[in-house]
Parts: C-alpha cells; structure tokens; sequence
C-alpha cells in the first residue's frame, strides 16, 4: 500500500463532482482515452502530437505523472487530494482501475476512490513532511505503513454499506458494458471485429 499525492481539482464545480462521484482525475482532458497506455513513451507521442512545442523536459515529468495515474497506482493505494477551495486534504482509497469517462470539461481520466478522512492541509504537510506547493501533479509520499494503517481502521456499518454500494455501481456499469459488447458482438461476422471485442471483454473481466 503506499500513498500519493494527486493535486488536479479543478474548479469548485470539479472538487464537488470528486466529492460526490468519489473518484479522482489527472487533468489533461483533451486527451483521448488512454487505456492502453503502458508506457511513457506512448504518452509523450500524444502529448508531442497535441502540442508540437512543447518542452522536453517538462513533457518528460508530466508524461510520467499521467503513466503513473494509469499503470503505477493500484487498488488499495492511498491518495491525498488537497481542495483548491479549501484548506483541507481529502485521504482516499483507490477501489477501481483507470477510466475514460467525461464527468466535466475538465474530468475525464478518472481512477475511483473511497474518501476516507479530511486533514488540514497544515497537518498533512507536517505529519508526512509533504510540499503542497511543489510542481508535481502527481507524487509518492514515503512514510511509514504504521501512519497509513491508520487511514484503514475497522470500518463502521455505515461505511461498509458506503463500499458495498460502490462495488455494486461497478458490477452494474460491467453489466451494461458487457451487455453492449455483447450486441456489438451479435451485429458483426467480421472476424478482426469479433477478435476485438472478445479482447476487450476479456480486459474487462480480467480488471474486475
């Protein structure tokens, strides 16, 4: 389990929609959906395509925060959040994989997330000696496990039946997902479509 720290809110609107949808977001919304993104690389080619001019060195860092939102963090990671309209940090459990799902103008590449607990962003900065004013979009907090334990204590009924409502959400949206591949599937007798459609239903089952 390790702890990151994710700051891309947006607007008060944005941070609402976080709040509410309870996921998270890297920005970049005007990029396409990156879910087969392994690398880096592949990401600094759509950055270059999108904008030719830009800086090696700064499209190098931010490529790399945008493969670390899709490939590096995993379910059961934690992820602190500080609000742009607050003075507060939002501490969050990752409980699903990368998606594309447009949400604003400014969400559309999200990971979903279980909030967990609300800190000062003066206590947050002081306990895990963190720079919120730093550059970095994205970045790893080391810390100890101990400290991190204490963001995961036994659940109380309340938040059981909150994440048992989340997981049902997933299942339903799988549901509906498989079901539309599966008309796609039915509509076709073109074998590289019928191969690309089972690929992707295989994906994701596999994720799930």
């Amino acid at each position: 389990m390790k702890l990151w720290l994710l700051k891309a809110a947006g607007i008060l609107e944005d941070e609402e929609i976080i709040l509410k949808d309870n996921v998270i977001t890297i920005g970049w919304a005007e990029f396409p959906n990156l879910s087969h993104i392994k690398n880096e690389e592949q990401v600094k080619k759509i950055m270059l395509e999108k904008y030719p001019g830009m800086q090696e060195v700064r499209g190098c860092a931010w490529a790399g925060e945008i493969c670390a939102f899709i490939t590096k963090i995993k379910k059961g990671d934690l992820v602190a959040v500080p609000l742009k309209t607050r003075n507060e940090i939002m501490i969050g459990k990752i409980t699903g994989n990368y998606e594309y799902r447009q949400l604003s103008n400014f969400i559309t590449h999200i990971r979903k997330v279980r909030w967990l607990k609300t800190l000062s962003k003066g206590d947050f900065e002081e306990e895990y000696d963190a720079d919120l004013s730093s550059p970095e979009i994205l970045s790893l907090i080391k810390t100890e496990p101990e400290k991190l334990s204490g963001f995961i204590d036994t659940k109380n009924l309340g938040a059981l039946v909150e994440e048992l409502s989340f997981a049902l959400e997933d299942l339903n949206f799988l549901r509906e997902r498989m079901l539309e591949l599966t008309y796609r599937l039915a509509e076709t007798d073109e074998m590289p479509e019928v191969r690309k459609i089972a690929a992707e239903m295989e994906k994701m089952l596999r994720e799930k």
